[in-house]
């Protein structure tokens, strides 16, 4: 049987942290303040050095057929002719609220970039530095580094960048880290071309980055204004802060900027779920947890240890709840607008496997980037650097597939559970989380890797996926997860449509989950308890769903939804088969024919990012309650 993580201690830990107030755990902040320690200039100098030795030397230790890859995609690009960003094509998500158009195109920009810099820094080879040049010159002469979706955080509004106000956000801040990277490793050839082009590089950097970071505390994401935050201020902060150590030389600067990231980042790290997980799903914790530690890592070398960060329990849980949700190769729990399909940043996890002194999460690294066929990032200089940084480690050390039992991270209100067969995947939680979706009590299912019981996650953001009208959207919608309809009613959102009373036991290879959903739902559904309990066998790979309601009075039909990435077909009146799409049986399932009717309805999928997921089609197969039922009763489903 798999390893069964202890969460006793944990789970200790999190019945004090709940219960006390852990908006006050400002971490970052209050190590600063007791370590003592500050930027000098002789120590910036000693890392910045070091730094770049490593990266150099690391480099020239890729294997020979690693750096041929790299080389070609480098080759590639000294063609390339740098695309225009016009007016028009900046304006088109105001007007139309397509924002992929313009974002190719700009991506594509540093992606060619990067590859040509890669290819710089390999070969040494001079070919490549005339379209560096070309391409950083394009770049520093976008009137800003933000994308049109975001642009809005400017006091005008979504339109063209307002050139006198300067914003950060996701785009700007990296893109500031791509171009400090190019500087720092490529300064002396980027001088021997003119001296003014560094000059420029450093003003841009300091005008767009360093100066705004330094002099504005109103952006949402900072967290100064008692907004909530999510992975924005990780990502950001981490990006702004080595942003500044790799440009600037000013150490005054530089502790104010280290003093500032850390409170700013105290803000995320203080709203993060007590156990460690994240609300926004796996494929978005490279890019939340998985920019923290960058953080935390980068902090503690600079310091020489005095920013240790070994005796907080929650930055460790943070690097553990990415091997809590993998279900099978690159396939990992997707509630909310994650995809099912994610490799987290394998550098993020053996980071946290360094810092915790955790084989488990190193050797987990290490498994995910045999997934990448173990080749370094060719579209982002940075993650290419930190890469090869790591390249030995991540290709020597045994590979571990991170698949326990069981895991219970109870903040979050997410439970996982496997079999040899079966892997399951519940949640409570609440409609008001972090790219939310209105799914309280859903839950995934996959059999020997494969989904059958699917979440759709989302499709390509368009500017009504963060508007307020994202609930018009069908995968956002409960009838779209697998939950109940109660008289014709759907969840709603917001914090208070939650689940309550959720529990989660496990004895003798046995893992029970329950909850009580009817909270989720607005008043019109009639709902006076509605108890969700799911069973899950781990000797018999089986999983019993349980639904124990009591209804005030029925306005409507009742109905249990399943979303199912595998054709339902019913074998014979109580049991439906689910067929692969090479018909080949995955599952069964048991119902009640007395009380339900089933129904199975196709779901187009008409979204690029959906079909490359799912396929042409996922499947709805609804019980309908029958008509004549009494207001209270309960229905059991077998999975098996």
């Amino acid at each position: 049987m798999m390893k069964k993580r202890n969460y006793l201690p944990l789970l200790l830990l999190l019945t004090f942290l709940i219960k006390g107030k852990a908006q006050d755990r400002n971490y970052l902040t209050k190590t600063l303040e007791t370590s003592g320690f500050r930027i000098q200039p002789t120590r910036l100098a000693e890392w910045k050095k070091e730094q770049k030795e490593r990266y150099l030397s690391r480099i020239a230790l890729l294997p020979s057929s690693t750096k041929q890859a790299l080389i070609k995609k480098a080759d590639e690009s000294l063609t390339y002719e740098w695309p225009a960003l016009p007016a028009s094509s900046y304006l088109e998500y105001k007007r139309t609220g397509n924002r992929v158009n313009f974002e190719r195109k700009q991506t594509q920009r540093r992606d060619r970039l990067s590859q040509l810099v890669i290819g710089e820094l390999i070969t040494g080879d001079k070919k490549y530095l005339d379209p560096i040049v070309n391409g950083l010159w394009a770049t520093l002469e976008e009137s800003t580094w933000e994308i049109p979706a975001i642009i809005g955080l400017q006091k005008a509004g979504t339109n063209l960048p307002d050139p006198n106000e300067n914003i950060i956000g996701l785009v700007s801040a990296e893109t500031g880290l791509m171009i400090a990277a190019i500087e720092y490793m490529l300064h002396d050839q980027l001088d021997s071309i003119s001296p003014l082009l560094t000059k420029r590089i450093r003003y841009e950097l300091h005008q767009r980055i360093l100066s705004t970071y330094l002099h504005r505390d109103d952006l949402w994401w900072m967290g100064f204004k008692g907004q909530s935050v999510n992975n924005w201020n990780a990502w950001i902060n981490a990006n702004v802060l080595q942003t500044a150590l790799l440009t600037s030389t000013d150490t005054l600067e530089l502790n104010h900027i280290l003093t500032k990231t850390f409170k700013s980042t105290d803000f995320f790290i203080n709203q993060y779920p007590a156990d460690g997980g994240c609300d926004e799903g796996p494929a978005y914790w490279s890019l939340a947890g998985g920019k923290l530690v960058k953080l935390l890592y980068l902090t503690k070398r600079l310091s020489s240890g005095k920013l240790d960060w070994t005796s907080i329990p929650l930055f460790h849980s943070m690097g553990s709840y990415i091997i809590d949700t993998h279900i099978d190769g690159d396939y990992f729990v997707n509630f909310a607008d994650a995809g099912p399909r994610t490799i987290p940043d394998p550098v993020s996890v053996y980071r946290f496997g360094q810092l915790f002194t955790d084989d488990s999460l190193q050797g987990f690294a290490a498994y995910l980037f045999s997934l990448q066929d173990s080749r370094p990032p060719d579209n982002s200089l940075m993650g290419f650097l930190e890469t090869a940084d790591l390249y030995t480690d991540l290709t020597t050390h045994p590979k571990n597939t991170g698949q326990p039992a069981y895991a219970f991270l109870p903040t979050l209100q997410v439970y996982t559970a496997r079999s040899n067969k079966l892997f399951l995947a519940a949640q409570g939680g609440n409609n008001g989380e972090s790219h939310n979706h209105n799914d309280v009590g859903n839950f995934i299912l996959y059999a020997e890797g494969h989904p059958v019981l699917v979440d759709a996650g989302s499709g390509i953001y368009t500017a009504l996926t963060f508007s307020s009208r994202r609930y018009e959207l069908w995968n956002m919608q409960s009838q779209w997860h697998s939950c109940p309809r109660i008289n014709g009613t759907m969840q709603s959102d917001g914090k208070p449509f939650k689940a309550t009373a959720v529990t989660a036991t496990t004895t003798s290879n046995k893992v029970q989950i329950a909850m009580n959903l009817e909270k989720a739902y607005p008043e019109t559904a009639y709902a006076k308890q509605w108890k969700r309990t799911f069973l899950f066998d781990q000797t018999k790979n089986t999983l019993t769903l349980s639904d124990e309601y009591t209804l005030q009075k029925k306005t409507g039909e009742t109905r249990i939804d399943l979303l199912s990435a595998c054709l339902p077909k019913e074998d014979s009146k109580g049991e439906i088969g689910f067929y692969d799409t090479n018909n080949r049986k995955i599952l069964s399932l048991i119902y009640p024919a007395s009380l339900l009717t089933p129904q199975v309805e196709e779901k187009k999928m008409d979204d690029e990012k959906l079909i490359k997921e799912w396929g042409p089609q996922l499947y709805r197969l609804s019980f309908l309650l029958n008509p004549n039922a009494s207001l209270k009763g309960k229905i059991n489903l077998l999975i098996k």
